[in-house]
């Protein structure tokens, strides 16, 4: 058996979350082929510093991606503390959209660059075990509607995700989106349940 990763020291925690705090903004700014040597001034470290935590861009992204990872299953774990679970979910679903508008910016670049070998299948599994838990609770109590799957709840945060930027007309969105998260809760009302007229897309490993 493997021995268990050493926590970083302090300081070295502190350079990882300068450089991949660094490297998000970076990359959201100026795409993926933004230099190391900038990462590295944004950060305030140098050049060595950043090639020996992550030798390669990829890497980096990896990296930004178990940092939000870790953001959407402490989310995900918060909503127990709400005794609704209607409200859980949606409180799962609202405080997800805010993050990705967040890290819209970041999400686009990538999306281009990498496409989906973006996310590795470990990280597609905790993505999905997220929405699993507010989702599955609020089914087993019969809040929402019993057809839909953790693969849906990516889609509708997808859906959401466009709802925070602009409008056609340039406008922020800031003090509108959530009406369309009202909107798309109202669709997961069991009492409004119709037949869905397709399958759901599934994660395939």
């Amino acid at each position: 058996m493997d021995a268990p990763a050493r926590p970083l020291r302090a300081d070295a925690a502190r350079n990882r979350t300068r450089v991949l705090d660094a490297a998000r903004t970076a990359f959201a700014e100026n795409g993926l082929d933004v230099g190391v040597e900038e990462i590295a001034r944004r950060a305030g470290v140098g050049k060595g510093t950043l090639y020996r935590r992550f030798p390669t861009k990829e890497a980096l992204v990896c990296a930004i991606f178990d940092d939000i990872l870790d953001e959407v299953e402490a989310i995900s774990q918060q909503t127990d503390e709400e005794p609704d679970p209607r409200k859980a979910f949606a409180d799962y679903l609202n405080a997800s959209a805010h993050m990705t508008a967040s890290n819209q910016g970041f999400y686009d670049v990538v999306a281009r660059g990498l496409g989906a070998a973006a996310l590795s299948a470990d990280q597609r599994r905790r993505i999905l075990a997220a929405a699993e838990r507010p989702l599955r609770r609020a089914q087993e109590a019969g809040a929402v509607r019993a057809d839909l799957v953790p693969e849906d709840v990516q889609i509708m945060l997808r859906m959401l995700g466009a709802a925070t930027r602009a409008a056609p007309d340039g406008h922020p969105m800031d003090d509108h989106w959530q009406r369309y998260l009202g909107l798309l809760l109202d669709s997961t009302h069991p009492d409004a349940a119709t037949k869905l007229p397709a399958e759901p897309w599934l994660i395939r490993s």
